[in-house]
């Protein structure tokens, strides 16, 4: 899906510039370095996110991961529902949506240790919504990507708490 939404992108963009004016060689070069800097940022912002297919329906998924942290120890915060919120907004067609607020235990206060106060805290956040065809995805921040992309004990910590929530979700995500 990633490649499709890239793949879409570059041919929008080169489409587009094939029907303007005619632009000389540097600004062809131009172009096409922006359309591969604004691909690879996209790439990128795709993998800070992992989104997977659930095993179960929507409301069992929610149960699923809520219980599942609650018998972890995890700090569990409000359910957010999504759909609801989309509706009175004025969306009529809008999908089953909930954003859970679950963090594991002392996760933000390890990270900041880790960082030595300079990394942010996690947003502790997993959305699970329906597709149109159905089916049921759970959305959350990919700690392991993250954790790649940091240092020290704060790429310690990370990969930490990427196996908790691995183990979270093991059972419940195909």
């Amino acid at each position: 899906m990633k490649k499709l939404v890239i793949t879409l992108l570059a041919c929008c963009s080169l489409s587009a510039l094939a029907q303007g004016p005619q632009l000389s060689k540097e600004q062809m070069q131009q172009a096409q370095q922006m359309i591969l800097a604004k691909q690879m940022q996209m790439q990128m912002m795709a993998s800070m996110y992992d989104l997977r297919y659930s095993r179960f329906g929507f409301d069992e998924t929610v149960t699923a991961i809520r219980s599942g942290a609650e018998k972890r120890g995890w700090k569990l915060g409000d359910v957010h529902d999504v759909q609801a919120e989309m509706r009175t907004a004025g969306v009529k067609d809008a999908r089953r949506m909930k954003a859970l607020g679950l963090c594991p235990a002392g996760a933000n206060e390890r990270v900041t240790k880790a960082s030595g106060g300079k990394a942010p805290p996690l947003p502790c956040r997993t959305t699970v919504f329906e597709t149109a065809d159905g089916k049921i995805n759970v959305v959350r921040l990919n700690l392991h990507t993250l954790a790649k992309g940091m240092q020290g004990d704060l790429s310690k910590v990370l990969g930490e708490l990427a196996a908790e929530e691995d183990a979270l979700y093991k059972g419940i995500l195909e």
